[in-house]
């Protein structure tokens, strides 16, 4: 009976030590997999206040009459800081540019002929997340606009 046992000794301690083995593997797995969904997650949210962001600065552009008037005087592009404060961690810019002047089409409120031309522009915003020098989240919004105006 003692042959037996001293046979068998080893074997509980090679038991163990696989069990231990595919313990660490499926931990190691988890943790490694947690990571990811985190980085994830962030990544997401970053792109979210960046989204944000270039929406607000479009918005800000479109909310000032002073850009369009600017903007139809010159065939350039125009830069403009928006008047918001971003986050901290977000900046914002956007530029607005006149693209065309055409006459009214048919089917508007104003007859076409009827002296009023109609301006097309296109407001462009931006936001950057930016740590140091390196760009970690960026997000353009670019809306068109037809601003109907005397000759």
């Amino acid at each position: 009976m003692n042959s037996t046992i001293a046979r068998q000794e080893g074997a509980i301690l090679v038991t163990t030590l696989i069990i231990l083995l595919l313990l660490t593997v499926l931990a190691t797995s988890s943790f490694q997999s947690s990571t990811m969904q985190e980085k994830m997650a962030a990544a997401s949210a970053q792109h979210s206040i960046v989204f944000q962001t270039a929406e607000s600065a479009v918005e800000d552009i479109l909310n000032d009459d002073a850009n369009f008037a600017n903007a139809s005087l010159t065939s350039a592009t125009l830069d403009i800081t928006p008047g918001f404060t971003a986050t901290t961690l977000a900046t914002a810019s956007g530029t607005i540019r006149q693209r065309d002047l055409t006459n009214i089409q048919n089917g508007y409120s104003i007859v076409q002929n009827s002296g009023f031309v109609a301006y097309v522009f296109e407001v462009t915003g931006r936001g950057r997340m930016q740590r140091d020098s390196t760009i970690v989240s960026e997000s353009n919004v670019a809306q068109g606009i037809q601003w109907v105006a005397p000759r």
